[in-house]
């Protein structure tokens, strides 16, 4: 008699944010920094001595030794993902995935992470961390994730507001739901 059942698994939560994994993270981007309001953006991200993160516009990077760490630079971004099947955000500040993601986006034969979706693979523990990251083969998206994806303010990280809590008021655009 086995201690668990042989079938299984270790209930999964979805949540708001995609969290890289050991292994496999498989994702489709769900927007654009071009896009108004963006559905994507990009920054500076700091951490406050009580491990509090704080973002930044591109333009407005901290002056060095305002924070204990020297602020990182990020993207943040709408994504499908495909191992949860759930619409969340990610957020990267990972110097070798973003520079692997601007080497496939900044390529003809890959272009517009749009329309494929992206494997990054996570081996190991803390500073011994390492990221390997593969674009998969052109596809349309499927019905899944069409249906899944949800309206986001990501401006909102830069006033550390909740992207996914908002308000529609005739001065603020509504934020930007992807037509794929």
């Amino acid at each position: 008699m086995a201690f668990l059942p042989d079938d299984y698994e270790l209930p999964t939560t979805t949540g708001n944010y995609m969290k890289l994994q050991p292994g496999s993270n498989r994702f489709r981007v769900m927007g654009s920094f071009s896009d108004d309001p963006p559905s994507a953006i990009m920054g500076w991200l700091a951490w406050t001595s009580e491990r509090q993160p704080v973002r930044f516009r591109m333009a407005d990077k901290p002056a060095k030794g305002s924070f204990d760490e020297e602020p990182k630079h990020f993207w943040a971004m709408g994504v499908y993902n495909v191992n949860l099947e759930a619409f969340q955000i990610l957020e990267l500040a990972q110097k070798s995935i973003l520079d692997e993601l601007t080497k496939m986006i900044n390529d003809k034969d890959w272009g517009d992470p749009n329309k494929y979706d992206v494997e990054i693979f996570r081996i190991g523990e803390g500073k011994e961390t390492k990221y390997s990251v593969n674009p998969k083969p052109h596809c349309e998206l499927s019905a899944e994730a069409k249906a899944a994806v949800r309206p986001i303010n990501l401006n909102a990280f830069f006033d550390s507001e909740d992207p996914f809590e908002f308000e529609l008021t005739a001065e603020a655009p509504a934020p930007v739901q992807p037509d794929f």
